[in-house]
């Protein structure tokens, strides 16, 4: 082989390589721009992980809270059960009391739920006597007051 086939060979190999190096800088190109995409979306993905970290940990502190008030409603409600038992042995005692004495109790809660508020108010107005006026007043001031549009 002479020289000068010699340097057409190297010549046409390296020609080749060119090409090649050229290709191999465009894909690493490529390769770079795909990186620094996936870095961004990388950090907006790790600025949600935070935010999501903060929302998880209100959560757990909300759920804490549900179930601290929670307890606090079945103990409450315990209170009222005693508190309810209570008011009713207190009535019965005062009921037997009562008829202990003779007197036959007679239940408030019925006999006021009966009459509408303009009724117990058109009865006052007609009672003359200032006594017995004052008396159904007193007894009756809730209805009188909401017929009136008072309170």
């Amino acid at each position: 082989m002479t020289l000068e086939q010699s340097l057409k060979a190297l010549k046409s190999a390296f020609s080749g390589k060119s090409a090649e190096v050229d290709a191999l800088n465009a894909q690493i190109a490529t390769f770079k721009a795909a990186n620094e995409s996936l870095a961004a979306e990388l950090a907006i993905a790790s600025e949600k992980v935070e935010a999501n970290a903060g929302v998880v940990a209100e959560r757990d502190s909300l759920a804490a809270k549900v179930e601290e008030l929670t307890k606090a409603l079945a103990e409450s409600n315990k209170v009222k059960a005693e508190a309810v038992s209570q008011i009713e042995s207190v009535g019965k005692k005062a009921a037997a009391i009562v008829a202990s004495v003779g007197a036959a109790p007679v239940d408030l809660a019925v006999e006021a739920s009966n009459k509408v508020a303009a009724d117990v108010w058109a009865e006052y107005l007609e009672i003359k006597d200032p006594v017995a006026k004052a008396a159904f007043y007193t007894k009756n001031r809730a209805a009188i007051i909401a017929h009136l549009g008072l309170k």
